[in-house]
Protein backbone atom coordinates (compact mmCIF):
# COMPACT_ATOMS: atom_id res chain seq x y z
CA UNK A 1 0.00 0.00 0.00
CA UNK A 2 1.29 3.24 -0.83
CA UNK A 3 1.94 5.88 1.66
CA UNK A 4 0.72 9.21 1.11
CA UNK A 5 1.09 11.35 4.38
CA UNK A 6 2.04 15.10 4.15
CA UNK A 7 5.05 15.77 6.67
CA UNK A 8 3.99 19.48 7.08
CA UNK A 9 1.98 22.01 5.26
CA UNK A 10 3.81 25.19 3.10
CA UNK A 11 2.00 28.44 3.35
CA UNK A 12 2.82 31.40 1.07
CA UNK A 13 3.02 35.14 1.86
CA UNK A 14 6.34 35.91 3.71
CA UNK A 15 6.59 38.69 6.27
CA UNK A 16 9.66 39.37 4.25
CA UNK A 17 10.63 42.64 6.78
CA UNK A 18 10.77 40.29 9.94
CA UNK A 19 12.27 37.22 8.66
CA UNK A 20 15.39 39.19 6.77
CA UNK A 21 15.88 40.46 10.61
CA UNK A 22 15.42 37.25 12.38
CA UNK A 23 18.07 35.51 10.04
CA UNK A 24 20.33 38.58 11.01
CA UNK A 25 20.16 37.43 14.72
CA UNK A 26 18.94 39.91 16.62
CA UNK A 27 15.40 40.61 16.46
CA UNK A 28 14.68 36.67 16.23
CA UNK A 29 16.12 36.66 19.45
CA UNK A 30 13.73 39.44 21.21
CA UNK A 31 11.20 38.32 19.00
CA UNK A 32 11.48 34.72 20.34
CA UNK A 33 11.32 36.02 24.10
CA UNK A 34 8.43 38.18 23.69
CA UNK A 35 6.15 35.22 21.95
CA UNK A 36 7.86 33.06 25.27
CA UNK A 37 6.68 35.34 27.71
CA UNK A 38 3.40 34.98 26.35
CA UNK A 39 3.00 32.00 25.89
CA UNK A 40 4.10 31.31 29.64
CA UNK A 41 1.35 33.67 30.62
CA UNK A 42 -1.47 32.47 28.52
CA UNK A 43 -0.29 28.79 28.29
CA UNK A 44 -2.36 25.63 30.33
CA UNK A 45 -0.15 23.83 32.03
CA UNK A 46 -1.58 19.78 32.25
CA UNK A 47 -1.07 17.12 34.79
CA UNK A 48 -0.38 14.40 32.51
CA UNK A 49 -0.26 12.82 29.17
CA UNK A 50 -1.72 9.42 30.78
CA UNK A 51 -5.20 8.85 30.24
CA UNK A 52 -5.74 7.41 33.79
CA UNK A 53 -5.49 10.85 35.25
CA UNK A 54 -8.52 12.09 35.19
CA UNK A 55 -10.03 15.45 33.36
CA UNK A 56 -9.81 18.04 36.16
CA UNK A 57 -6.42 19.62 34.51
CA UNK A 58 -8.47 19.63 31.46
CA UNK A 59 -11.32 21.79 32.57
CA UNK A 60 -9.75 25.10 31.59
CA UNK A 61 -10.22 23.46 28.16
CA UNK A 62 -13.61 23.91 28.42
CA UNK A 63 -13.85 27.83 27.22
CA UNK A 64 -11.06 27.21 24.39
CA UNK A 65 -13.51 24.24 22.77
CA UNK A 66 -16.39 26.64 23.18
CA UNK A 67 -19.44 25.22 21.15
CA UNK A 68 -17.13 23.91 18.42
CA UNK A 69 -18.84 21.01 16.38
CA UNK A 70 -15.46 20.13 15.32
CA UNK A 71 -12.26 19.44 17.04
CA UNK A 72 -9.26 18.72 14.70
CA UNK A 73 -6.31 17.40 16.71
CA UNK A 74 -3.42 16.88 14.43
CA UNK A 75 0.42 15.27 15.12
CA UNK A 76 4.04 16.59 14.66
CA UNK A 77 4.81 12.86 14.31
CA UNK A 78 2.87 9.64 13.25
CA UNK A 79 4.32 7.82 16.35
CA UNK A 80 4.59 9.37 19.59
CA UNK A 81 3.20 8.35 22.61
CA UNK A 82 2.45 10.94 24.38
CA UNK A 83 0.69 12.80 21.16
CA UNK A 84 -1.64 9.64 21.19
CA UNK A 85 -2.68 9.76 24.77
CA UNK A 86 -3.37 13.04 25.03
CA UNK A 87 -5.77 12.84 22.08
CA UNK A 88 -7.34 10.27 24.10
CA UNK A 89 -7.83 12.59 27.20
CA UNK A 90 -9.39 14.56 25.01
CA UNK A 91 -11.99 12.20 23.42
CA UNK A 92 -12.83 11.50 27.23
CA UNK A 93 -13.32 15.14 27.80
CA UNK A 94 -15.00 16.44 24.81
CA UNK A 95 -17.27 13.17 25.14
CA UNK A 96 -18.03 13.66 28.64
CA UNK A 97 -18.08 17.24 28.96
CA UNK A 98 -19.11 18.77 25.84
CA UNK A 99 -21.59 15.83 24.24
CA UNK A 100 -18.92 14.87 21.40
CA UNK A 101 -20.54 11.60 19.36
CA UNK A 102 -17.92 10.45 16.72
CA UNK A 103 -14.67 9.63 16.39
CA UNK A 104 -12.58 10.24 13.12
CA UNK A 105 -8.83 8.75 12.35
CA UNK A 106 -6.80 9.55 9.42
CA UNK A 107 -7.43 5.80 8.25
CA UNK A 108 -9.74 4.42 5.46
CA UNK A 109 -13.49 4.80 6.14
CA UNK A 110 -14.62 1.17 4.55
CA UNK A 111 -11.83 -0.03 6.80
CA UNK A 112 -13.13 1.78 9.91
CA UNK A 113 -16.23 -0.05 9.72
CA UNK A 114 -14.84 -2.78 11.71
CA UNK A 115 -13.90 -0.68 14.59
CA UNK A 116 -17.37 1.13 14.70
CA UNK A 117 -18.91 -2.34 14.59
CA UNK A 118 -17.06 -3.05 17.75
CA UNK A 119 -17.37 -0.32 19.68
CA UNK A 120 -20.44 0.18 19.52
CA UNK A 121 -22.00 -3.89 19.63
CA UNK A 122 -18.40 -5.77 21.10
CA UNK A 123 -18.26 -7.41 17.71
CA UNK A 124 -15.19 -9.26 16.64
CA UNK A 125 -11.69 -8.42 18.27
CA UNK A 126 -10.61 -5.04 18.78
CA UNK A 127 -6.95 -5.70 18.08
CA UNK A 128 -7.56 -7.64 14.45
CA UNK A 129 -9.93 -4.44 13.88
CA UNK A 130 -6.84 -2.70 13.95
CA UNK A 131 -5.31 -4.42 12.15
CA UNK A 132 -7.35 -3.87 9.47
CA UNK A 133 -6.62 -0.01 9.21
CA UNK A 134 -3.22 -0.64 7.51
CA UNK A 135 -1.85 2.63 9.50
CA UNK A 136 1.57 3.40 11.46
CA UNK A 137 -0.59 4.75 14.11
CA UNK A 138 -3.07 1.46 13.89
CA UNK A 139 -1.40 -1.43 15.67
CA UNK A 140 -0.16 0.65 19.12
CA UNK A 141 -1.52 0.25 22.37
CA UNK A 142 -2.44 3.76 22.56
CA UNK A 143 -4.97 3.54 19.83
CA UNK A 144 -6.10 0.31 21.04
CA UNK A 145 -6.51 2.12 24.59
CA UNK A 146 -8.33 4.48 23.38
CA UNK A 147 -11.30 1.97 21.70
CA UNK A 148 -11.35 -0.25 24.52
CA UNK A 149 -12.28 2.69 26.37
CA UNK A 150 -14.96 3.93 23.84
CA UNK A 151 -16.30 -0.15 24.41
CA UNK A 152 -16.56 0.55 27.65
CA UNK A 153 -18.57 4.23 27.24
CA UNK A 154 -20.88 2.82 25.15
CA UNK A 155 -21.17 -0.20 27.18
CA UNK A 156 -22.84 1.65 30.25
CA UNK A 157 -26.54 1.57 29.88
CA UNK A 158 -26.24 5.30 31.42
CA UNK A 159 -24.95 6.56 28.02
CA UNK A 160 -27.94 6.88 25.65
CA UNK A 161 -25.76 8.72 23.21
CA UNK A 162 -23.19 6.13 22.16
CA UNK A 163 -19.60 7.05 20.54
CA UNK A 164 -18.77 5.99 17.05
CA UNK A 165 -16.00 4.91 15.54
CA UNK A 166 -15.28 6.12 11.68
CA UNK A 167 -12.32 7.00 9.28
CA UNK A 168 -12.50 9.91 6.97
CA UNK A 169 -9.63 8.76 4.12
CA UNK A 170 -9.56 7.49 1.05
CA UNK A 171 -6.69 6.00 0.11
CA UNK A 172 -7.12 2.12 -0.97
CA UNK A 173 -10.28 0.95 -3.03
CA UNK A 174 -10.34 -2.94 -2.52
CA UNK A 175 -12.31 -3.15 0.78
CA UNK A 176 -14.37 -0.75 -0.81
CA UNK A 177 -14.91 -2.46 -4.29
CA UNK A 178 -15.80 -5.57 -1.67
CA UNK A 179 -18.47 -3.79 0.19
CA UNK A 180 -19.85 -2.29 -2.87
CA UNK A 181 -20.26 -5.38 -4.95
CA UNK A 182 -21.47 -7.23 -2.30
CA UNK A 183 -24.39 -4.34 -2.10
CA UNK A 184 -25.15 -4.51 -6.18
CA UNK A 185 -25.02 -8.31 -6.17
CA UNK A 186 -28.00 -8.42 -3.51
CA UNK A 187 -29.83 -5.42 -5.86
CA UNK A 188 -28.85 -6.30 -9.06
CA UNK A 189 -26.98 -9.00 -10.15
CA UNK A 190 -26.25 -8.61 -13.62
CA UNK A 191 -24.64 -5.14 -12.56
CA UNK A 192 -23.13 -6.61 -10.41
CA UNK A 193 -21.12 -8.72 -13.04
CA UNK A 194 -20.25 -5.68 -15.44
CA UNK A 195 -18.73 -3.63 -12.56
CA UNK A 196 -17.32 -6.70 -11.85
CA UNK A 197 -15.30 -6.33 -14.38
CA UNK A 198 -14.49 -2.42 -14.30
CA UNK A 199 -13.35 -2.63 -10.58
CA UNK A 200 -11.11 -6.04 -11.01
CA UNK A 201 -7.80 -4.55 -11.08
CA UNK A 202 -8.50 -2.93 -7.97
CA UNK A 203 -10.78 -6.00 -6.24
CA UNK A 204 -8.10 -7.49 -3.57
CA UNK A 205 -4.94 -6.39 -1.57
CA UNK A 206 -2.49 -7.42 -4.20
CA UNK A 207 -4.23 -6.60 -7.28
CA UNK A 208 -4.84 -2.97 -6.08
CA UNK A 209 -0.72 -2.66 -4.99
CA UNK A 210 0.22 -4.38 -8.63
CA UNK A 211 -2.03 -1.64 -10.60
CA UNK A 212 -0.45 1.09 -8.70
CA UNK A 213 2.23 0.50 -11.21
CA UNK A 214 0.35 1.50 -14.36
CA UNK A 215 0.56 4.28 -16.69
CA UNK A 216 -1.94 7.21 -16.12
CA UNK A 217 -3.60 6.36 -18.95
CA UNK A 218 -4.95 3.25 -17.17
CA UNK A 219 -6.01 5.33 -14.20
CA UNK A 220 -7.69 8.31 -16.73
CA UNK A 221 -10.00 5.56 -17.96
CA UNK A 222 -10.66 3.69 -14.61
CA UNK A 223 -11.94 7.43 -13.17
CA UNK A 224 -13.90 7.50 -16.30
CA UNK A 225 -15.61 3.77 -15.84
CA UNK A 226 -15.76 4.65 -11.61
CA UNK A 227 -17.65 7.61 -12.93
CA UNK A 228 -19.92 5.84 -14.95
CA UNK A 229 -20.82 3.55 -11.82
CA UNK A 230 -21.69 6.23 -9.85
CA UNK A 231 -23.56 8.15 -12.49
CA UNK A 232 -25.89 4.46 -12.36
CA UNK A 233 -25.96 3.72 -9.01
CA UNK A 234 -27.44 7.40 -8.54
CA UNK A 235 -30.02 6.85 -11.94
CA UNK A 236 -31.12 3.04 -10.28
CA UNK A 237 -31.41 5.05 -6.96
CA UNK A 238 -35.14 4.13 -6.29
CA UNK A 239 -35.17 0.62 -7.89
CA UNK A 240 -31.86 -0.33 -5.53
CA UNK A 241 -33.36 0.77 -2.29
CA UNK A 242 -36.93 -0.98 -3.44
CA UNK A 243 -34.90 -3.73 -3.55
CA UNK A 244 -32.68 -2.79 -0.34
CA UNK A 245 -33.16 -0.11 2.04
CA UNK A 246 -32.12 4.24 2.08
CA UNK A 247 -29.25 3.26 4.76
CA UNK A 248 -28.03 0.02 2.53
CA UNK A 249 -28.05 2.27 -0.18
CA UNK A 250 -26.03 5.00 1.05
CA UNK A 251 -23.65 2.62 2.38
CA UNK A 252 -23.02 1.32 -1.00
CA UNK A 253 -22.95 4.83 -2.86
CA UNK A 254 -20.15 5.69 -0.46
CA UNK A 255 -18.18 3.07 -0.60
CA UNK A 256 -17.90 3.49 -4.35
CA UNK A 257 -16.99 7.46 -3.51
CA UNK A 258 -14.47 5.84 -1.68
CA UNK A 259 -13.16 4.00 -4.98
CA UNK A 260 -13.40 7.03 -6.74
CA UNK A 261 -11.23 8.71 -4.56
CA UNK A 262 -8.70 6.55 -4.28
CA UNK A 263 -8.59 5.82 -8.02
CA UNK A 264 -8.46 9.50 -8.12
CA UNK A 265 -5.38 9.47 -6.06
CA UNK A 266 -3.77 7.08 -8.33
CA UNK A 267 -4.39 8.64 -11.39
CA UNK A 268 -2.95 11.88 -10.39
CA UNK A 269 0.20 10.87 -8.11
CA UNK A 270 2.29 10.91 -11.08
CA UNK A 271 2.04 15.08 -10.73
CA UNK A 272 3.27 14.34 -6.86
CA UNK A 273 -0.01 16.84 -5.51
CA UNK A 274 -1.30 15.40 -2.53
CA UNK A 275 -4.04 17.68 -1.53
CA UNK A 276 -6.78 15.95 -3.74
CA UNK A 277 -6.50 13.61 -1.03
CA UNK A 278 -7.23 16.44 1.70
CA UNK A 279 -10.02 17.77 -0.78
CA UNK A 280 -11.31 14.00 -0.22
CA UNK A 281 -11.40 13.81 3.55
CA UNK A 282 -12.89 17.09 4.03
CA UNK A 283 -15.92 16.12 1.89
CA UNK A 284 -15.64 12.26 4.10
CA UNK A 285 -15.81 14.39 7.10
CA UNK A 286 -18.84 16.40 5.64
CA UNK A 287 -20.38 13.09 4.74
CA UNK A 288 -20.42 11.90 8.15
CA UNK A 289 -21.59 15.03 9.61
CA UNK A 290 -24.47 15.50 7.80
CA UNK A 291 -25.36 11.44 7.69
CA UNK A 292 -25.00 11.69 12.01
CA UNK A 293 -27.50 14.89 11.83
CA UNK A 294 -27.31 18.48 13.20
CA UNK A 295 -26.38 17.62 16.67
CA UNK A 296 -23.60 15.43 15.94
CA UNK A 297 -20.08 16.67 16.80
CA UNK A 298 -16.58 15.06 15.91
CA UNK A 299 -13.11 14.83 17.30
CA UNK A 300 -10.61 13.95 14.29
CA UNK A 301 -7.21 12.56 14.53
CA UNK A 302 -4.60 13.48 11.54
CA UNK A 303 -1.41 15.30 11.07
CA UNK A 304 -0.61 18.48 11.70
CA UNK A 305 -0.44 18.89 7.71
CA UNK A 306 -3.78 18.02 7.29
CA UNK A 307 -5.56 19.43 10.31
CA UNK A 308 -3.61 23.37 9.36
CA UNK A 309 -6.09 25.45 8.21
CA UNK A 310 -2.85 26.24 5.51
CA UNK A 311 -2.05 25.19 1.98
CA UNK A 312 -0.72 22.02 1.40
CA UNK A 313 1.00 20.30 -1.50
CA UNK A 314 0.09 23.23 -3.72
CA UNK A 315 -3.50 22.91 -2.95
CA UNK A 316 -6.44 23.11 -0.09
CA UNK A 317 -5.43 21.14 3.20
CA UNK A 318 -8.18 19.22 4.50
CA UNK A 319 -8.39 21.70 7.68
CA UNK A 320 -8.47 25.15 5.16
CA UNK A 321 -11.74 23.45 3.38
CA UNK A 322 -13.13 22.66 6.55
CA UNK A 323 -12.84 25.74 8.01
CA UNK A 324 -14.62 27.21 4.76
CA UNK A 325 -17.52 24.98 4.90
CA UNK A 326 -17.77 25.22 8.85
CA UNK A 327 -16.00 28.39 9.51
CA UNK A 328 -15.60 29.05 14.10
CA UNK A 329 -17.83 25.69 14.42
CA UNK A 330 -14.61 23.88 13.77
CA UNK A 331 -11.46 24.10 16.01
CA UNK A 332 -8.22 23.18 14.97
CA UNK A 333 -5.19 21.96 17.26
CA UNK A 334 -1.42 21.85 16.35
CA UNK A 335 1.16 19.58 18.21
CA UNK A 336 4.94 20.66 19.05
CA UNK A 337 7.51 18.97 20.85
CA UNK A 338 11.07 19.85 21.59
CA UNK A 339 12.78 16.71 22.16
CA UNK A 340 12.45 12.85 22.09
CA UNK A 341 11.81 9.82 20.75
CA UNK A 342 9.11 8.12 18.07
CA UNK A 343 8.25 5.65 15.80
CA UNK A 344 8.82 6.35 12.05
CA UNK A 345 9.37 4.07 8.50
CA UNK A 346 12.88 3.98 7.68
CA UNK A 347 13.08 3.17 3.72
CA UNK A 348 13.82 -0.73 3.96
CA UNK A 349 13.83 -1.30 6.70
CA UNK A 350 9.89 -0.66 8.07
CA UNK A 351 9.19 0.98 11.41
CA UNK A 352 11.39 2.02 13.97
CA UNK A 353 12.24 4.03 17.20
CA UNK A 354 14.17 7.36 16.44
CA UNK A 355 15.53 10.12 18.70
CA UNK A 356 15.93 13.76 18.11
CA UNK A 357 17.76 16.08 20.15
CA UNK A 358 16.56 20.14 21.64
CA UNK A 359 14.89 21.93 19.23
CA UNK A 360 16.56 24.76 17.61
CA UNK A 361 15.51 28.26 19.56
CA UNK A 362 13.97 29.99 16.48
CA UNK A 363 11.91 27.57 15.87
CA UNK A 364 8.13 27.01 17.04
CA UNK A 365 8.90 24.03 19.03
CA UNK A 366 12.40 25.61 20.72
CA UNK A 367 10.38 28.83 21.77
CA UNK A 368 7.44 26.94 23.17
CA UNK A 369 10.45 24.64 24.88
CA UNK A 370 11.70 28.13 26.48
CA UNK A 371 9.07 28.48 28.63
CA UNK A 372 9.61 25.95 31.00
CA UNK A 373 6.69 24.47 31.13
CA UNK A 374 6.74 20.56 30.23
CA UNK A 375 3.04 19.88 29.27
CA UNK A 376 0.06 22.48 28.31
CA UNK A 377 -2.10 23.48 25.74
CA UNK A 378 -2.01 27.38 24.59
CA UNK A 379 -4.87 29.37 22.55
CA UNK A 380 -3.10 31.40 19.44
CA UNK A 381 -6.35 32.89 18.67
CA UNK A 382 -6.19 35.50 22.63
CA UNK A 383 -2.73 36.67 20.74
CA UNK A 384 -3.13 40.65 21.10
CA UNK A 385 -3.64 41.87 17.26
CA UNK A 386 -0.14 43.29 15.91
CA UNK A 387 3.16 43.47 17.65
CA UNK A 388 5.83 41.41 18.05
CA UNK A 389 3.91 38.46 18.88
CA UNK A 390 1.32 38.51 16.63
CA UNK A 391 3.66 39.38 13.79
CA UNK A 392 5.85 35.89 14.81
CA UNK A 393 2.20 33.67 15.11
CA UNK A 394 1.28 35.19 11.67
CA UNK A 395 4.74 34.16 10.00
CA UNK A 396 5.89 31.16 8.41
CA UNK A 397 8.18 29.45 11.25
CA UNK A 398 9.89 26.18 11.02
CA UNK A 399 8.30 23.65 13.21
CA UNK A 400 9.04 19.96 13.69
CA UNK A 401 7.00 18.12 11.04
CA UNK A 402 7.54 14.11 10.97
CA UNK A 403 5.32 12.16 8.79
CA UNK A 404 5.69 7.86 7.86
CA UNK A 405 9.02 7.92 6.56
CA UNK A 406 12.15 9.69 8.52
CA UNK A 407 16.06 9.89 8.07
CA UNK A 408 18.91 10.72 10.40
CA UNK A 409 20.73 11.36 7.35
CA UNK A 410 18.03 14.23 5.97
CA UNK A 411 19.45 17.80 6.76
CA UNK A 412 16.37 19.76 7.83
CA UNK A 413 14.24 16.75 7.28
CA UNK A 414 11.81 16.71 10.32
CA UNK A 415 11.35 20.47 10.03
CA UNK A 416 8.92 21.99 7.77
CA UNK A 417 7.78 25.79 7.40
CA UNK A 418 4.33 27.06 9.01
CA UNK A 419 2.52 29.60 10.12
CA UNK A 420 1.50 29.22 13.59
CA UNK A 421 -1.80 30.70 13.27
CA UNK A 422 -2.90 27.83 10.60
CA UNK A 423 -3.80 26.27 14.36
CA UNK A 424 -6.09 27.59 16.95
CA UNK A 425 -4.40 25.99 19.45
CA UNK A 426 -0.81 24.66 20.25
CA UNK A 427 -0.29 21.73 22.22
CA UNK A 428 3.08 21.15 23.59
CA UNK A 429 5.03 17.94 24.85
CA UNK A 430 9.10 18.47 26.03
CA UNK A 431 10.31 14.83 26.35
CA UNK A 432 8.14 12.20 23.82
CA UNK A 433 8.52 8.81 23.86
CA UNK A 434 7.56 6.39 20.81
CA UNK A 435 4.35 4.40 20.25
CA UNK A 436 4.05 1.04 21.55
CA UNK A 437 3.17 -1.76 19.28
CA UNK A 438 0.28 -3.34 20.04
CA UNK A 439 1.05 -7.18 18.32
CA UNK A 440 4.35 -8.65 17.08
CA UNK A 441 3.40 -8.23 13.56
CA UNK A 442 6.54 -6.70 11.60
CA UNK A 443 5.41 -3.56 9.78
CA UNK A 444 7.10 -2.39 6.68
CA UNK A 445 6.54 0.61 4.51
CA UNK A 446 5.43 -0.14 1.31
Amino acid sequence: MTKRLAIGGVVAGLACGLICAQQQGKVSAKTAEAVTEWVRNEAIPLASAAPASGLKDMEPLGAVVGDARIVAMGEATHGTREFFQLKHRMLEYLVKQKGFTIFGIEANWPEALVVNDYVLNGSGDPQEAVNGLHLLTANTEELLELIRWMREYNEDPKHVQKVKFCGFDGQTAYVAVRNFLKYLEKVDPEGAKAAAKILNPISDAEKEKTATRKPGAFWDVEEDRVQGLLKQVESKKENYVRESSQVEWVMAQHNLEIVKQAVDLYAIKRQGNVSPRDLAMAKNVRWILEREGSNAKIMLWAHNGHVSTGMLGGGASMGNELRQMYGNQMLVCGFSFDQGWFEAYQKGKGARPFTVGPAPADTVDGVLAATGIPLFAVDLRRTPAGGAVDGWLRTPQKMRSIGAMYSENWPDGGFSEVTPRDFDVLFFVRQTTAVRESTRTVRTAE
